[in-house]
This record gives C-alpha cells, sequence and structure tokens, in this order.
C-alpha cells in the first residue's frame, strides 16, 4: 500500500540558499527557445527523474542509499541540459518576469548542491549505512535521519571555515608569502642608497613600483586544505609552497584569478629549467588595455591584453613553479572557459598530453584526478608513465575514488570565482599596513 506521504527526499532544495522561487522541475523551461536536440534530451532526462522520484524511497536503508544515489545522478544529467538550453538561447523570462541570470543562478546552485550530495553518497556509503541502521525505524525516519546526516557532514566539512558557500577562506600570512616568493624567483630589489624597491613581472619581464606588482597563488587560496590533501601527494602545504607563486602586475594577476589567461609549457619537449608562455582564453578581451605604463618603465604606454598572448615568461633565476601547480590550474581555467562558451578558447589550447611532473620532490597530482581532467580537457596520461605506475593514487584507483576526484574538480570550478572577489576583499581591507594596496579598474 502506498504510503501516505509523498516519498520524494529532496534535500538538495533543503540545503541550497537561493531566495528565488524558482522550481526547476516544474515545465517552467520545458518552452524555451534552444535546439530542438536539446529541448528533447531536457524533457526526455526530466521525465526520466521524475519517474525514479515517482517510484518512492525503499524502507530499507541500503536500497534507499543506491536509488538516492541514482536520483541524484538522474537530476545533475537534468540540471547539466538545463544549463545547456539555457546557454544556447539569449533572451529567456518567465511568466512572472523573471531573467535568465536568475535561473542560471539557481542551476549552478542546485548543481553543486547535488554534486556536494553525490560524493557524500560515494564516498561515505559504508559508515552512511551503518548509522542510519542503527538509528531509523521507519521510512519516514529514513529520510529524515539521511538528511540530517548529509548536513552534518558538509557542515563538519566546512567547520574549519574551509570554502563553502557563504563562508570565507581561512586567511593567510600574506607578507610570508611575499617574502617566500620574492626569493624564491629574485623578483624583488631594494636599493640600499634610498631604501626604495621594486619588482619583477614575470610575465612583461620589467621592474616596476612594488604597489603594482603582486604575489599571485598559482592554486587559489580558494582551494581548502582538505581539497589539496585529496589531490596532491607531496608533504609541502600547496597554498603557502614557495613553487606555488609567480611576481604578476596587477591586472595579470586579476585575470589569472578569473581565468582569462592561462600558462602553459612553451614546448612539448620539456626543456631544464622549463619555459613558459601566457595563452588568452577570454579572447573577447583581446583588444582592451589592462595596463597604462605612465612611468615608461617599458617598452610601451599601452598594454593590451592581445600583447601578452603567447608571451614567454621572464624569471631572474633558474627557479620555477611546480609543474602540478600550473596543470592543474590551467585545466581548471580550461572548465571555467567551457562554462563560459568563449570562443575559439579551444583552438588556441590543442588537447595533447597531461604535463603535470610526477616526480619527487616535486610531487604530483592523483591519477584519479588527471584522468577525471582529461576527460573534460582531451589531454591523455603520458603512456610510459602511467605503465611505470608513477601516477597511481597512494590508498586506491577504485571508480568510486575516481568520481569523487571529478566532482571535486567540478566542485572547485564551480566555487572559485564565487568566492575570489569576496576573499580579495575581505583580505584588501583587512591588510591594512601591509605591502599591497587595492586595485583600481583602468
Amino acid at each position: 500500500m502506498a504510503h501516505s506521504r509523498q516519498p520524494l527526499v529532496r534535500p538538495e532544495k533543503q540545503l541550497t540558499s537561493s531566495r528565488l522561487d524558482i522550481d526547476l522541475d516544474s515545465p517552467i523551461l520545458d518552452g524555451i527557445d534552444c535546439t530542438p536536440n536539446t529541448k528533447n534530451q531536457m524533457i526526455s532526462l526530466k521525465r526520466k527523474a521524475s519517474q525514479l522520484l515517482d517510484q518512492g524511497s525503499p524502507n530499507t536503508t541500503s536500497p534507499f542509499l543506491k536509488w538516492r544515489l541514482a536520483v541524484v545522478e538522474s537530476k545533475l544529467r537534468v540540471r547539466a541540459m538545463q544549463k545547456q538550453a539555457l546557454s544556447e538561447t539569449n533572451i529567456f523570462f518567465d511568466e512572472a518576469g523573471k531573467p535568465k541570470i536568475e535561473f542560471v543562478a539557481v542551476v549552478k546552485e542546485e548543481e553543486k548542491a547535488l554534486l556536494s550530495e553525490k560524493a557524500f553518497l560515494l564516498s561515505q556509503r559504508k559508515i552512511l549505512e551503518e548509522d542510519l541502521n542503527d538509528i531509523v525505524t521507519s521510512k519516514v525516519q529514513l529520510e529524515e535521519a539521511y538528511i540530517a546526516e548529509l548536513r552534518i557532514s558538509l557542515e563538519a566539512a566546512s567547520s574549519s571555515k574551509e570554502k563553502l558557500p557563504g563562508l570565507k577562506s581561512p586567511r593567510l600570512d600574506r607578507k610570508y608569502f611575499q617574502d617566500i616568493i620574492n626569493e624564491y624567483l629574485g623578483t624583488k630589489a631594494v636599493y640600499p642608497d634610498t631604501g626604495d624597491s621594486s619588482k619583477w613581472c614575470n610575465v612583461l619581464g620589467y621592474w616596476s613600483s612594488p604597489d603594482s606588482v603582486k604575489c599571485a597563488h598559482i592554486i587559489p587560496c580558494s582551494w581548502n586544505t582538505k581539497d589539496m590533501a585529496h589531490m596532491f601527494g607531496g608533504d609541502e602545504p600547496p597554498l603557502t609552497s614557495r613553487r606555488n607563486g609567480l611576481s604578476l602586475q596587477k591586472k595579470i594577476e586579476e585575470a589569472l584569478d578569473n581565468c582569462w589567461i592561462i600558462i602553459v609549457p612553451v614546448d612539448s619537449v620539456a626543456s631544464i629549467p622549463t619555459e613558459w608562455k601566457v595563452v588568452l582564453l577570454n579572447t573577447a578581451e583581446r583588444d582592451n588595455t589592462f595596463f597604462r605604463d605612465t612611468f615608461k618603465a617599458t617598452d610601451r604606454e599601452l598594454w593590451r591584453w592581445r600583447d601578452i598572448d603567447g608571451r614567454k615568461l621572464s624569471f631572474r633565476n633558474d627557479n620555477r613553479p611546480a609543474r602540478r601547480f600550473l596543470y592543474m590550474r590551467y585545466a581548471f581555467a580550461w572548465l571555467h572557459a567551457e562554462d563560459k562558451s568563449w570562443p575559439d578558447f579551444k583552438e588556441n589550447v590543442p588537447p595533447g598530453e597531461v604535463w603535470a611532473s610526477p616526480n619527487k620532490p616535486d610531487g604530483y597530482l592523483r591519477k584519479s584526478i588527471l584522468r577525471e581532467l582529461g576527460k573534460k580537457t582531451g589531454d591523455r596520461l603520458p603512456k610510459d608513465l602511467v605503465s611505470a605506475g608513477i601516477f597511481e593514487d597512494p590508498d586506491t584507483s577504485s571508480i568510486v575514488h575516481d568520481e569523487v576526484a571529478g566532482i571535486k574538480v567540478t566542485e572547485l570550478v564551480q566555487g572559485h570565482l564565487d568566492g575570489v572577489r569576496d576573499t580579495k576583499k575581505d583580505e584588501e581591507s583587512t591588510r591594512a599596513g601591509e605591502e599591497d594596496e587595492p586595485m583600481e579598474d583602468d
């Protein structure tokens, strides 16, 4: 006999903070002006997800968790297709006048919640099953206990103020980071006679005033230590590593944070030390000026983004950032550019082999992380290194581990730009007396 309560477990609704009254499972997007193929797939996937929910949740823990994972995966496919449909139309308003941008925000918010739940189900399945078996005696209790456990898990992950929606990243010792980057790369010069100093920009290849050049994190500050431990195998904390930085003119540092640019090896054949170059992903900005050199410290007065597209980085010594950090940043920006549908960026960065170094002390990226990145970017793991077991995970290379790795990457791509500006404002407002001042628009 059917349960008197409609058994629709929808924790993503309870775990999101959207203030918009939008139900993405209603027919609200069915009439969107997108391609027929996208519309048919969207409606078909939504029908299948609805049927799975209408079947109702099982009464016992193990089948319930299996069913819930199927629901989450089904709804993720729907959200991906809804996002695709919205990207294919220039203008969209619902009957209440809500614009396209609000729907995109809600789709991404629910997608983020679903991905967090999927990672939770995959990584904690056994423990979760045991815990739920201990506390539930009915179907209603099972559903409620599951949502409670999911919420507790997500709150525990954020208890140390590590990155989740609405939380700031832990504040790092920025002065210490600047000092170790400048020392390692030789990018700060102090003149004893006057006490003045200048900084070297690794992209422009010129000395400039210290307030116009920043020490940029390659792996962003918005990534938390738990994510870092999962991805990188070295003992050195990535965020404070001297190999996790570059010295960049302020607007170039901002472009790196916003995924407008990437830094890749100049040649496919490894050189010692490695030569690096800039590639502009946001090609719509090519002709826009980012820096006006009023003090004539460089060889031109106006610098446009096209002037650094393909430009080799200039180093003061043989020290270089870690390849694994630069590769992770490259893949991260690639995924962001694809999500933004930036034109022609794939032509500038053709797929090839993963160039992240697997050798210690340079460290490595997990094989599961690299495999998931390769699926998205088209990069292949080098056969000789795979056969040698260089890229193996230290604990497991199971399918579940690979899926969790892929989810971690996706979550970071979605979450980084949401938090980067708030993080910058927070750092700059509390950094009174420190070296860098807040950036101003050109």
